[in-house]
């Protein structure tokens, strides 16, 4: 029985996985073209680009999360709630991986899909635990029932 409960739990932890990278990739690209727009075509900094970039991102991720990744969760939040979770627990990877881009093109003078490729790797498991285990964390029956009243 523990083994079987293992080997369910396994599996639902990377179809959750690979769903959140697909969203993740498409907000890569969605990222990298604005960020190279931005900095290439319309001369802000690297970091200035990276921000707004991260932004149109997020979003999407946000509609593609809720929608597609963990639309079988069972939660008890308001769609306000969700998104401003999702950018309270996003905003720190997303300066990390601004600073981390601009100190990879401007100290290691990588290119910027190089440096948000690294920069987008680091925060991929901070931003899957947040927001599999806290914003759409499953909400149980019972506390449904219990929050109802």
């Amino acid at each position: 029985m523990v083994v079987y409960t293992r080997s369910k739990v396994a599996q639902l932890l990377r179809i959750d996985f690979i769903r959140f990278c697909m969203v993740g990739g498409s907000g890569f690209v969605i990222n990298f073209v604005i960020l190279t727009l931005l900095h290439k075509f319309g001369h802000a900094p690297v970091f200035i680009a990276q921000l707004v970039g991260a932004e149109f991102a997020l979003f999407s991720n946000f509609l593609l999360h809720h929608n597609w990744t963990y639309r079988n969760k069972k939660i008890n939040k308001s769609i306000p709630s969700l998104l401003a979770q999702f950018h309270a627990s996003s905003w720190p990877a997303i300066l990390g991986s601004a600073v981390m881009v601009d100190a990879g093109v401007r100290f290691l003078h990588l290119n910027n899909l190089a440096a948000l490729v690294v920069s987008s790797l680091i925060a991929l498991m901070w931003n899957f635990g947040w927001s599999k285990f806290v914003i759409w964390k499953n909400v149980t029956d019972k506390q449904i029932k219990e929050i109802a009243g």
